[in-house]
Parts: C-alpha cells; sequence; structure tokens
C-alpha cells in the first residue's frame, strides 16, 4: 500500500504543512508523513529479507532431506519410511514458515537406519537431536553438560529449543 497524502488544509508555525494521511485517517505534518512512510519501507524491506532467507533456509533443508533419498540402503539398515519422510519435510517446513530467518539450518539429517530420520543442531555450545521414528519420536538437547529429552515432543517445544539455540 503506498502511502498519500492528502490535501493540505493547515501551515503550521513552523512552516510545515498539515496534510491528511489517507492510510492512517489521521491529520499530520509532512514531516510525520514522511517519517511513517520510510518506517513502513523500512519493515517492507525487513520483511521481504525475512521471506528471501525462510526461503533460502527452506532450499538447505529441503536439499538435506531429500539427499536421504539418494543413499543406498539394504535391509540391515533401512531407508526412511515414506510416511517419516513426509512427516519430517511437512514439520520442518512449517516451522521454518513459523521462525522464518531464525530457523536454524540442521547440522545432520541422517536416515537412523530403522526407518527413522535424525535431525542435529549445534550452535553456541548447545546440542538439539531430534528423532523421528514410527516406533520413538525424541527431542534431546544438551547445554553445557546439562541435557534433557522430551519424548513425543509437541511442535511448539521444538519451535521453543530451535529459539533456545539461537540465544
Amino acid at each position: 500500500m503506498t502511502s498519500n497524502a492528502g490535501f493540505r488544509f493547515n501551515n503550521s508555525l513552523s512552516g510545515n504543512p498539515i496534510v491528511f494521511d489517507f492510510d492512517t485517517g489521521q491529520s499530520v505534518t509532512l514531516n510525520e508523513l514522511a517519517r511513517r512512510k520510510a518506517e513502513r519501507e523500512i519493515k517492507r524491506e525487513a520483511s521481504s529479507f525475512n521471506d528471501s532467507l525462510r526461503e533460502e533456509n527452506w532450499l538447505v533443508i529441503e536439499s538435506k532431506l531429500e539427499a536421504l533419498l539418494d543413499e543406498e540402503y539394504d535391509e540391515d539398515f533401512l531407508a526412511p519410511t515414506k510416511f517419516i519422510f513426509e512427516a519430517a519435510e511437512k514439520l520442518l517446513s512449517s516451522i521454518n514458515n513459523f521462525l522464518g530467518y531464525e530457523m536454524p539450518i540442521p547440522n545432520f539429517i541422517v536416515p537412523d537406519g530403522e526407518g527413522g530420520i535424525k535431525l542435529e543442531w549445534k550452535l553456541n555450545n548447545k546440542h538439539l537431536r531430534l528423532a523421528l521414528s514410527e516406533k520413538r519420536v525424541y527431542l534431546y538437547f544438551e547445554h553445557n553438560s546439562k541435557y534433557d529429552g522430551i519424548p513425543n515432543f509437541k511442535a511448539e517445544q521444538l519451535i521453543e529449543k530451535l529459539r533456545w539455540l539461537n540465544q
């Protein structure tokens, strides 16, 4: 939306004309209108930058996921199941869309050999591991020799831990 100044209907004593800002429905000085327009433009550019980073992050994550499909598997080391692969893809895509530029790219996305997928992030001396399989869904985190885990975690808990990595 472009900001349109309305008609100049009053000149202030300071020489800064009063105009009507149709975007907000308020009378403001011309300087204030220019400041607001610049602020909106900065926000629009920041949003565009965030969208760009989100897309770049997703392309990297998606390529790491798809690389799992190119690996060779056998009866002793099973490929991720279609269900787990699609669940991981959907989960990561949703969280990437939610977190935007805050979404850290996993250091590793690897098969677990039993039809599941493991993801690992290491950042700021913190370690986060996500295990997705049809037998087990688990979130493990560690920092300064203190560790814990969350079995059957919720997406909100994963988001919280991904943000924790960035702190």
